[in-house]
């Protein structure tokens, strides 16, 4: 007669990136039967970016939570390193990361710089895009993955993992609705660990009214300046986040979009059960007569008059709206809204602190009127805290962001979490 000692399966997770820093997430969860990748970005704040830790085992997925940089950019390297994995994500994900994976090598190839994989490789990548949707459940061996809307961009998921324990990834989640996307869809029961996102855990977005009402002031001084109004944005979601707000103040001048916000919007507007109303880009597209910049020709003509141009590269890094600052920035009645965070080192991080635009290339003093404006779809403090009481999980890991430990230390000490800031490639168990 022989006595079996039944072990409980367990979780382990990883973190290949995202660990006490913004940027490259890359979360890995062994089941024991499944190797699953979820995210796999890059850090796009240095040049040439930096990778997550390469997976030391044979991937049976990728999971994505959303189209940006910071995580789904290095996914093509996954495939140059003899990676061969479906990679699952709601549908918009993939037209959405195939532009991001060429820009990345357009601009390493400018810059002269090795991206560390091929457009052979981005190619490979997209050939393995799998579809899911919000809420419909989809197995992966022996593990259930369900997906939720995160409220962040279109197609943006926070996705539950389960196999005999419960483990919710946030990615990137906004739980208030903004002009564009509904909020996060919280209602997720009984999590045994949650991964979150804690890009500000330390602090608060100003009142978006207030953020919305000085922005549209910038724009309207502009133009009543016989000025062009220069919006560097975020190609997905921000720039027609932008939009949105330029209809509802009722802006009546030209408005253009260029460079990859173009590219994105076309997409967007192809998903319009994505949007917090349906079809409302559509509708704002028609009523105020937007219009796309598709040539250099185009560029030199829209500048000689009072208008609104909107460009991705949300700072600077590259892209049409370095060279319409190269072109205007010696125009005192000609502005520049930032729209977003801009990172350390980066040209817009740059320009606020020394007024100047500088790059390889150049060294301006730039006499336009530079504002910027926090349009954030990451989730704020409070929101942090609050998906966290809601979920109530035995245990939280706090990524993605510059202050996880004291975040952690905060929820452990004064909220009674089980909670820490993990390191990179250490194992957890769930």
């Amino acid at each position: 007669m022989y006595n079996f000692i039944l072990l409980a399966i367990k979780l382990k997770v990883s973190f290949l990136g995202g660990a006490k820093e913004v940027g490259r997430s890359a979360v890995l969860v062994d089941t024991n039967s499944e190797s699953i990748m979820m995210d796999y970005g890059l850090k796009i704040e240095t040049e040439p970016p930096r990778f997550p830790r390469l997976p030391d085992t044979k991937l049976s997925a990728v999971i994505l939570t959303h189209a940006h940089l910071d995580h789904v950019g290095a996914v093509p390297l996954l495939f140059r390193k003899g990676q061969n994995c479906p990679i699952y994500s709601m549908e918009i994900t993939s037209p959405l990361s195939r532009i991001l994976f060429f820009d990345s090598i357009k601009i390493a190839k400018h810059e002269n710089y090795s991206l560390g994989y091929s457009e052979k490789d981005a190619k490979a990548a997209l050939k393995n895009f799998k579809s899911f949707n919000y809420r419909k459940p989809f197995n992966i061996g022996n593990s259930k993955i369900t997906a939720y809307d995160a409220g962040h961009i279109a197609g943006s998921s926070m996705i539950l993992l389960e196999n005999q324990k419960k483990l919710l990834y946030t990615g990137d989640f906004k739980l208030e609705d903004t002009r564009l996307m509904k909020g996060a869809d919280t209602d997720i029961e009984d999590v045994d660990a949650l991964v979150i996102e804690s890009t500000y855990s330390d602090r608060d977005h100003p009142n978006r009214s207030e953020e919305e009402r000085k922005f549209i002031e910038h724009i309207r001084s502009t133009l009543n300046n016989e000025g062009v109004a220069l919006v560097a944005s975020f190609a997905i979601s921000r720039s027609q986040e932008t939009l949105l707000v330029l209809d509802e103040f009722e802006v009546n001048y030209p408005v253009y979009l260029d460079g990859m916000s173009a590219n994105a919007t076309e997409i967007l507007d192809a998903y319009p059960e994505l949007q917090r109303e349906y079809n409302i880009l559509k509708k704002v597209l028609q009523r105020m007569n937007v219009q796309f910049v598709d040539n250099v020709n185009m560029r030199k003509k829209i500048i000689k008059k009072p208008c609104v141009i909107i460009c991705g590269s949300g700072m600077l890094s590259g892209g049409p709206v370095v060279g319409y600052i190269k072109k205007m920035f010696g125009r005192e009645d000609c502005s520049l809204s930032l729209t977003g965070f801009q990172s350390p080192g980066t040209g817009g991080a740059r320009l606020l602190e020394t007024g100047k635009f500088t790059d390889e290339e150049v060294d301006l003093t730039v006499k336009m009127s530079v504002k910027r404006f926090n349009f954030s779809s990451h989730a704020s403090r409070t929101e942090l805290l609050k998906l966290c009481k809601k979920i109530s999980p035995e245990k939280i890991f706090c990524i993605h962001g510059d202050k996880t430990e004291e975040f952690a230390n905060e929820l452990k000490e004064v909220h009674g979490f089980d909670a820490i800031s993990p390191d990179i490639q250490k194992k957890y168990e769930i």
